[in-house]
């Protein structure tokens, strides 16, 4: 199996763990503990990006990636399926306003820093598991 494949095998797993993240944030976060938007949603990029890590080191090994280069294009190719998929997919019936509301870190909105971390994750674990 190519990196490829196993990359975007990797980013299905992403996937899966995003509606756990959700499942957390609504069930978890804002019915049991009363958290109201917009702190639950900011929060919940904070446990997205603790699952994600977590997932990807527990299947750095099965990634095989052996260099900077393929580091940075699983990263890219992460980043951009993410975009894709959230932009297209999961906010269909949001305006492009709407859309680019969720990537507004000033006015608290913190989904762009996330997608920061899912592209550089793959790179920043190399440069550490390699030191």
């Amino acid at each position: 199996m190519n990196i490829t494949v196993r990359a975007a095998l990797a980013w299905l797993g992403l996937f899966v763990l995003a509606f756990v993240n959700g499942a957390i944030r609504e069930l978890g976060m804002k019915t049991a503990l009363g958290i109201g938007e917009p702190l639950a949603h900011q929060l919940s990029s904070l446990t997205g990006i603790a699952l994600w890590t977590a997932f990807v080191l527990l299947v750095w090994s099965k990634l095989r990636i052996n260099s900077f280069k393929k580091a940075i294009l699983v990263g890219a190719g992460w980043f951009v399926a993410t975009v894709l998929v959230e932009t297209f997919v999961i906010n269909r019936n949001l305006s492009w306003n709407e859309v680019l509301q969720t990537y507004n870190v000033a006015a608290g909105e913190f989904w762009g820093l996330v997608l920061i971390w899912i592209g550089l994750m793959p790179v920043v674990i190399y440069r550490v598991k390699k030191s």
